[in-house]
């Protein structure tokens, strides 16, 4: 058996929550604010399956995914999961008719971005007398998808029209809510609201509003309305450090494995490929199986280091596919067989996907989501 695993403790991960919950609570007493848990990219590399079934457990509201793909998939695993799909449909289906029943037959809720989307679902709902619910998405400014914010009332008048569409919800996403500096996120926040607000005197209203992704949670409690999308604080990191510890929070997943070999080199040795590594001295180098093809980053060759039994180690060479190489030392107490910490936090020793990242100038969401499939998720409960 592979060695390299993914340990993932969802009473972390409940912990979390609670924190978010909590917040909300704080910063806005009056209103039972909706929760919908973003679990796209499965579950940002910990596991859609097993952090939905939890999420759903612990009263998360709503489910976020990217696309129909994940959200069908993730249909069969929970039938009465609320499910909300970020993504836009691809309308040059074969048999569109056939794919909108069978989005239709899974109970998904759509977002509308374009008039496109929305007459390609009233059309294809009307054939089998059915509504298709619906979150209608704006572009406030982050210039991905959505309808123009300027254009956005004359065409969600026209959405208004089609009969065949339940319009739940309504909402927009920010730009740059994790970072400091809000200027921009607020821009956004006041072209919403008074959007809103004109749609509201035309008698267009929405049962959920909702805009604040996991830096609006931490970071701008005017933007909560009637539901936040936490992402990637429920895995347990800030999503920059520019809003860390507003409240308490705890990285989920362990990512691990175990020396499998040591041997000891003479001074001057080079190690792994390319010999962009030698030794200093004689030293003990061990092989650990985990490597770029299973998500652990070949940035960090030379870079990174582990932890064992407590200490670190400096990563020696360049990672491979499947073997990284670590430099021991002159002495070692460390054996074959003794677990090794690639990203995590365990018994005081601290590689959270937040510290690897910096070491590669990326951001813990890419590390997160790089781990593989082929490592094996281990859910601690």
């Amino acid at each position: 058996m592979n060695p390299t695993r993914a340990e993932i403790d969802l009473n972390k991960l409940k912990f979390n929550y609670d924190q978010i919950k909590t917040h909300l609570q704080k910063e806005n007493p009056k209103k039972n604010i909706k929760i919908c848990g973003v679990v796209k990219a499965n579950a940002y590399g910990h596991g859609i399956q097993e952090i939905s079934h939890k999420l759903i457990s612990i009263g998360a509201d709503y489910l976020g995914v990217a696309n129909y793909d994940e959200a069908i998939k993730l249909r069969t695993l929970i039938p009465d999961a609320t499910i909300l799909v970020f993504g836009t449909l691809i309308h040059s289906k074969l048999k569109p008719a056939a794919y909108v029943k069978r989005l239709l037959n899974h109970n998904l809720i759509a977002t509308v971005a374009s008039l496109e989307t929305a007459r390609f679902l009233d059309y294809y709902s009307s054939r089998i007398s059915k509504k298709f619910k619906v979150h209608i998405k704006v572009d406030t400014g982050m210039k991905r998808i959505g309808f123009d914010v300027k254009r956005a009332f004359k065409n969600i008048s026209q959405v208004f029209e089609y009969k065949n569409l339940d319009i739940e919800g309504i909402y927009t996403h920010f730009a740059t809510a994790e970072y400091g500096d809000k200027t921009f996120a607020k821009l956004q926040l006041h072209k919403f609201q008074e959007l809103l607000h004109e749609l509201k005197k035309a008698g267009m209203e929405f049962p959920i509003v909702h805009a604040a992704n996991s830096g609006a949670i931490l970071d701008l409690k005017e933007s909560y309305f009637d539901m936040v999308r936490p992402g990637m604080i429920l895995y347990g990191y800030y999503p920059s450090d520019e809003v860390k510890n507003k409240i308490s929070l705890k990285p989920i997943m362990n990512l691990k494995s175990k020396v499998t070999y040591i041997k000891r080199v003479d001074a001057n040795t080079s190690i792994s490929y390319g010999r962009k590594f030698f030794t200093d001295k004689k030293s003990f180098i061990g092989s650990i199986p985990v490597g770029y093809g299973d998500g652990y980053w070949r940035a960090l060759s030379s870079k990174g280091k582990v932890a064992i039994n407590g200490n670190y180690y400096p990563i020696s060479g360049t990672i491979t596919m499947d073997w990284i190489m670590i430099n021991l030392g002159v002495k070692s107490s460390v054996r074959v067989g003794d677990d090794v910490l690639l990203i995590g936090s365990e018994n005081g020793t601290y590689l959270g996907a937040d510290k690897i990242s910096a070491m590669v100038k990326t951001i813990p969401y890419e590390i997160c989501c790089a781990v593989a499939d082929r490592v094996q998720r281990i859910y601690i409960e």
